[in-house]
């Protein structure tokens, strides 16, 4: 107390009090000290750089995970020698238990194609262990399975797990003896970086050098996955990871090196695995919850889950944009899409919608690089600020970025409607749907599951394998129609409960997933081989089993066993193979109920069999149900079933069918029969009374109707002269080779040779059912049209307003009121795949009430406008425009405001050729069918043929080719009539005329027939850099460079200068004619008139002014709709008709030279330094092909379209050279054409393809003809020889 009592009179000074119950202490502050405020919970709002990648930084980094196991194995282990696959155990088919079968007979001759890709794949956590070793750093899931409580179900974690960071030259050396020649690992970001960033870890590098190395000892080509979902734990702690943008140079950083050190031996690399695991797996890391800092506060949630896929677009394109352009790579690339195919719960619309937006919310968030290089509309409107926005930079790299698609596909779901409804869940941020707001199961409507279930701890994982090609056909065909090929990069199943089984005896035998793999290799085999989808590789997941995130080690999706404790790898069932196979078949032998019957193996996921053959299966029983490659589930011809009559079992999907898809061939026999009586038909066709079109119009026929032909029908099969035929016709299905002929005899007017050929074959080209349905149409009867085509219980969206003014339309989504014992109750007609059931009853309804409107029918057109269409939800816009059709104030007028001809034109006749694309051509085939397999041959040939320059078609007695010296490869005419550089030259649009323009001033004007001057145009100021011919051919107008920066308009026929237009202070660099030839758009370096519409006697009709335009070049489209222009990196596409503009496209890192529009005004080619030339649709700027090996960078080079039906591109060059490329890429020469300089223009003659002219900076123009060319050739519409 007296030590205490001596310090007082020091803190006396500091505090003054008066010690009762209301007395006010004060407190003083002592001098010298700042203060502030504390939050030790706040998060940081901006990134904590890292300086520090010492030894002792990376400790500290590793002590946030905390202890870390090691296995048995701590270094790496020396291959010893693997037994061939035929040593290993492997199930005996032929002797107790049957190989799995496939369920598609159908598919047993066919076979993958030449060059299909595949093998097996995994991911470096999952099957790597070592998680500290050799200089690695954590990664995120470190963190996770090891102080995140239950984040992994079983508690394991990545630690050790197969130990293939130790094992994997014996791992390799086993998939070689299993004859799996690929494989697809993901490389570990940490393993090279620790930190994210900073110095390579070089023991990780030499890590996978060896990997590399030791896959192409073994044969095993790699497909690496440069990222999957091992972010280095030091970027969370830094700023964020997948947050900030900060991730994309990062990684780019990362993968700029893992591609540098290994493209030379890599095929294809995937930079990113599954972005989409931004929603259901990095929206849920536990940012700010004392794990690592939550920055800018952005936690789990929305908000994280898109700024994650957000920054995962903008690293992947910038890598792909690095790889093609300034790495110029040998490979391809893309990433790796998770999605599953969805089909409707029901009838409904809402159901149809909630198909859609789980589209839109999974791999539509993520198909930028297939559509605008933008997110979804849906996404836009549903999450507004919550979707950061890609600027127009952006979006151009994003566009385009992916080689390939590659889909892992594991299962199917029905999708409905969600709770509550759509526009509740949507304007509601916390309901428990948001943001997708659509739902989805795994089971049927009538509750029971869609398919063989996997382990419960994957309970959205069912053995679906319809759905997966149905999901290839649905992704190329309509959600991304530009993709080119399309790569199954997962598949894969996890046996149930295998993990909690301990005798080998019942691991080895894994059945639900043998039937899964050779389920699902035989639908993308159909896939392939009917649907025509270019799939170019199928991935297996995975080659053994392995740590499964969220689940740990309690599921197994391996094709060999691992034994966690001795790391012992054992091949299972679905593992065992014959390597000697190449090319195997997919398919095996079906399945049959007799015991006698010895099963041909299955395809396992080597992609080969055993070879042991089957003996034929007994015929199948009538009416068992089996799968067909229809994929029509209705039973067979006779069959009862529980399910309503004219409906389907089945749910048929909604989404509308491409026009120009590929539609199925529904060869099986068992597809739906006409409910009609068969009948014969005597020429090919059945008509009811009323307007008549020929069946080339409208092909059609019935799904095989087995019809009596002379009484002789033997056992199913037709007899020609009492003898029975073979099925098939050189390989050909000889009822599909029948039905095409009985058609195309139609088409040639040779009925009565279609009738005989129908009567002798037993095969008709139509049914009762379809032609009444035809009928229908062309008579007008819609309701009786709707009911044919969909059945008596689809018409309860039918009925509605009869022409006639009968019926009821009281209640347009009720019953019909068409009741009475003359209903006719009918299945409806096959639809084919994907067939927008809603868009076809659009069309009908339409017609329906544009008929109305022209008799004069204005209050039941709007009844139909109002409850027959719109309830379908279809096209807004074009809603709209129907009803703008009320106000038309005759018949004509509708007419000519609709494009329409009425229904006594033709619109019912083209109708039923629309509707006939979205039936099965098994039931309705597509029209000119023959007509259009010979198309398709010729295009074949043509496609082939290197110097295709002919207009006329191929003949089909011989195949075709063009030969060489048929080619324009010589210059025949020398033109010395220039003294200087001949910068531009354009044939006259009759190829009559020639004019080239000149440094020199001049401009001179050819006679094509002797190629002597007709006019020598000698009043220009300056160099003269373009010319223009009027539609007409009368006049030219020519643009001049500084000093005299002035366009002329010129009288072809006397050589005299009609108008001087100079009211621009810098040079006019372009100029294009309007079809009218009334007018010329003009294009400058000038600020005030860059770019205006003159008329011919210099006066402006129009000027853009909505900013400066520096006009490179610029183009009219031949039809007059569009005008394209150039600037420096910019491209603005315009509607001619109107000036306003449709879009302005910025292209990054490039100088844009000239553009030239194609005849048919759908594509232009744009040439661009460096060295580039790209073909481009019009209306959307999509890169359509890309065009190289030319010289351009300093100079305005001129590219241009060439040949008989524009089938070539040409170019100048700067090494003085022309090049010339088939339009599909192909480069076809490079001629030698004007020494000592560029090449600077190329003008392909108009209406002779064996001539084109080049102007150089020799001062000379040359115009070049086939070597065997000694006059000047006649002109025609092109040569034929």
């Amino acid at each position: 107390m007296s030590q205490f009592l001596s310090f007082l009179p020091l803190l006396l000074p500091l505090a003054s009090a008066q010690y009762s119950n209301s007395s006010t202490l004060s407190f003083g502050s002592p001098s010298g000290y700042t203060s502030s405020t504390f939050n030790a919970s706040a998060q940081p709002t901006a990134p904590i750089p890292r300086t520090d990648f010492s030894d002792q930084a990376l400790r500290a980094l590793w002590d946030l995970v905390g202890p870390v196991a090691t296995g048995p194995v701590t270094t790496t282990v020396a291959p010893t020698p693997e037994p061939s696959a035929s040593a290993y155990p492997q199930p005996v088919g032929t002797q107790f238990h049957p190989y799995v079968p496939s369920y598609y007979p159908e598919l047993s001759d066919a076979k993958l194609p030449e060059g299909f890709k595949w093998g097996l794949a995994s991911s470096a956590y999952q099957i790597e262990g070592a998680a500290k070793d050799e200089g690695k750093g954590p990664s995120i899931w470190d963190l996770l399975a090891h102080r995140v409580p239950n984040i992994v179900s079983d508690n394991t974690t990545g630690d050790v797990v197969g130990s293939h960071y130790f094992l994997y030259k014996q791992d390799f050396a086993r998939l070689n003896s299993l004859g799996i020649k690929r494989f697809s690992p993901s490389f570990s970001w940490p393993r090279f970086f620790p930190f994210g960033r900073g110095p390579v870890n070089e023991a990780g590098v030499a890590h996978y050098d060896s990997v590399i190395s030791s896959l192409h000892e073994n044969g095993i080509q790699p497909s690496v996955t440069l990222f999957h979902w091992d972010t280095p734990l030091a970027l969370f702690e830094e700023y964020g990871a997948w947050t900030s943008r900060s991730i994309v140079d990062d990684f780019f950083n990362y993968a700029k090196f893992v591609i540098t050190r290994y493209d030379e031996y890599v095929e294809e690399w995937f930079t990113i695995n599954e972005p989409q695991y931004c929603n259901w797996q990095y929206s849920f890391y536990p940012a700010g919850e004392g794990y690592y800092p939550a920055f800018n506060n952005i936690q789990t949630g929305v908000q994280s889950r898109f700024l994650c896929g957000h920054y995962t677009l903008l690293a992947h394109a910038k890598v792909s944009k690095w790889y093609h352009e300034e790495f110029k790579g040998k490979g391809r690339i893309t990433f790796k899409n998770s999605g599953n195919y969805y089909e409707a719960n029901s009838t409904k619309a809402e159901d149809a919608i909630a198909v859609q937006r789980n589209f839109d919310f999974a791999i539509g968030w993520f198909g930028g690089p297939w559509t605008d290089g933008d997110y979804p509309q849906s996404l836009k409107d549903t999450l507004g600020d919550l979707l950061p926005e890609f600027t127009s930079e952006e979006k151009a790299l994003i566009k385009g970025s992916c080689d390939f698609y590659a889909i892992d596909g594991y299962s199917s779901f029905l999708a409905f409607e969600v709770d509550g409804g759509l526009e509740a869940c949507v304007s509601n941020r916390s309901a428990p749907g948001f943001p997708d707001c659509a739902g989805s199961a795994s089971t049927a409507s009538n509750g029971f599951p869609l398919g063989p279930a996997a382990d419960p701890a994957m309970n959205w994982l069912y053995s679906t394998p319809s759905g997966l090609r149905r999901f290839l056909k649905h992704l190329t065909t309509t959600l991304f129609p530009s993709i080119t090929d399309i790569v199954v990069t997962e598949f894969g199943f996890a046996e149930p409960f295998e993990s909690q089984l301990s005798n080998m005896n019942q691991i080895l035998w894994d059945l639900r997933r043998a039937d899964y793999f050779q389920s699902y290799l035989d639908n993308i085999l159909a896939s392939i081989v009917v649907d025509k989808v270019n799939v170019t590789g199928a991935w297996g997941w995975a080659i053994f089993d392995n740590f499964e995130w969220a689940s740990g080690t309690s599921v197994r999706f391996g094709l060999q066993y691992v034994n966690y404790t001795s790391l012992e790898r054992t091949p299972k069932a679905n593992a065992s193979a014959d390597p000697a196979i190449p090319n195997p078949q997919i398919s095996s032998s079906p399945e049959s109920s007799a015991p006698s019957i010895t099963q041909e193996p299955a395809l396992n996921v080597t992609g080969q069999a055993s070879d042991v053959r089957a003996t034929p299966p007994a015929p199948p029983t009538r009416g068992k149900r089996r799968h067909s490659l229809s994929e029509d589930d209705d039973v067979s011809e006779g069959t009862q079933t529980d399910a309503p009559r004219g409906r389907t079992s089945r749910h048929t999907s909604k989404r509308r069918r491409r026009q120009d898809g590929t539609m199925r061939l529904d060869s099986d026999a068992s597809n739906p029969r006409s409910q009609s009586p068969p009948q014969s038909y005597t020429n090919g066709s059945a008509r009811s009374p009323g307007p008549r079109s020929s069946l080339g119009k409208v092909a059609n026929g019935d799904s095989h109707v087995k019809t009596e032909s002379n009484g002789s029908y033997t056992n199913g099969s037709s007899v020609t002269n009492g003898r029975p035929v073979p099925t098939t016709f050189l390989g050909h299905d000889r009822e599909e080779v029948t039905r095409i002929l009985i058609q195309s005899l139609t088409d040639l007017g040779y009925h009565g040779a279609a009738g005989q050929l129908s009567k002798e074959s037993g095969h008709q080209l139509e049914g009762p059912t379809v032609a009444s349905f035809r009928s229908a149409v062309l008579k007008g009867d819609w309701a009786e049209a709707e009911e044919l085509l969909f059945g008596t219980n689809y018409y309860d969206h039918g009925g509605g307003v009869h022409l006639d003014g009968q019926g009821s339309f009281g209640k347009s989504w009720g019953k019909s009121a068409r009741t009475g014992p003359n209903v006719r109750h009918t299945g409806g007609l096959t639809l084919a795949e994907g067939a927008n059931r809603e868009y076809m009853l659009f069309l009908m309804r339409q017609q329906k009430y544009l008929e109305l409107l022209e008799g004069g029918k204005t209050g039941k057109a709007l009844m139909v406008l109002r409850q027959e269409l719109t309830p379908l939800q279809q096209d807004t816009g074009r809603l709209h425009l129907l009803s703008s059709f009320m106000m038309c104030r005759d018949p004509d007028d509708l007419r000519n405001s609709s494009e329409w001809d009425g229904a006594q034109g033709e619109s019912r006749s083209e109708l039923l050729s629309e509707l006939s694309k979205s039936i099965s051509p098994s039931v309705m085939i597509p029209e000119h069918r023959l007509a259009i397999l010979l198309d398709q041959v010729k295009q074949g040939w043509i496609s082939n043929c290197a110097y295709h320059n002919t207009a006329a078609s191929p003949s089909l007695y011989i195949d075709h080719i063009c030969e060489r010296e048929d080619f324009p490869l010589e210059p025949k005419i020398d033109l010395r009539n220039h003294k200087n550089e001949v910068w531009y030259l354009k044939y006259s649009n009759d190829g009559t005329k020639l004019a080239s323009t000149s440094k020199d001033r001049t401009v001179v004007i050819y006679e094509t027939t002797n190629y002597k001057p007709l006019h020598i145009l000698e009043e220009h100021d300056a160099g003269v850099t373009h010319v223009a011919w009027s539609p007409d051919d009368t006049k030219v107008i020519t643009c001049c460079a500084q000093q005299e920066c002035s366009a002329r308009i010129w009288d072809v026929k006397t050589g005299r200068c009609l108008i001087c237009i100079s009211d621009f202070t810098y040079p006019c660099t372009t100029a294009a004619w309007a079809p009218d030839g009334l007018t010329v758009v003009i294009g400058s370096q000038d600020t005030k008139y860059g770019l205006a519409v003159w008329d011919t006697y210099g006066n402006i009709v129009h000027k853009w002014t909505e900013d400066t335009l520096r006009v490179n070049d610029l183009a009219i489209s031949p039809d007059g709709r569009r005008l394209v222009v150039l600037l420096e990196d910019r491209i603005i596409v315009y509607d001619f008709r109107t000036y306003e503009k449709i879009y302005d496209s910025v292209i990054t890192g490039v100088k844009l030279t000239s553009v030239t529009i194609s005849q048919d005004s759908q594509h232009m080619l744009v040439s661009m330094n460096e060295n580039k030339i790209d073909l481009m649709e019009i209306d959307t700027s999509e890169v359509i092909r890309s065009y190289s090996g030319q010289l351009q960078t300093q100079y305005i080079i001129r590219s241009s379209f060439g040949g008989a039906n524009e089938n070539f591109v040409v170019s100048g060059s700067e090494d003085s050279r022309i090049y010339i490329w088939r339009t599909n890429g192909q480069l076809v020469e490079a001629l030698d054409a004007h020494p000592d300089g560029c090449v600077n223009a190329v003008a392909w003659h108009p209406t002779n393809p064996r001539e084109f002219a080049s102007a150089g900076d020799d001062q000379r123009v040359r115009i070049w003809r086939p070597a065997s060319s000694t006059a000047p050739t006649s002109t025609s519409n092109g040569f034929s020889r």
